[in-house]
């Protein structure tokens, strides 16, 4: 990953997987990314992404100003 700096905890961003997907989500300290489904899945379903298995990041538009 050419960022070794990650977004602040519980940050909404937009992330790259190593397979060039892009996906929308949450980033989470002791979690790494999460995807955001666009239905509601249980807590345990969700898609964790760990650092080392993105691309790229930043942060979603609306959540610059932080």
């Amino acid at each position: 990953m050419d960022q070794t700096n990650f977004p602040l905890d519980e940050s909404a961003v937009i992330f790259t997987d190593l397979q060039g997907i892009r996906r929308r989500g949450i980033y989470r300290k002791d979690q790494g990314f999460v995807e955001i489904s666009e239905t509601e899945v249980p807590r345990g379903e969700e898609s964790f992404f760990p650092e080392e298995d993105i691309a790229a990041w930043e942060y979603e538009p609306e959540s610059q100003s932080e």
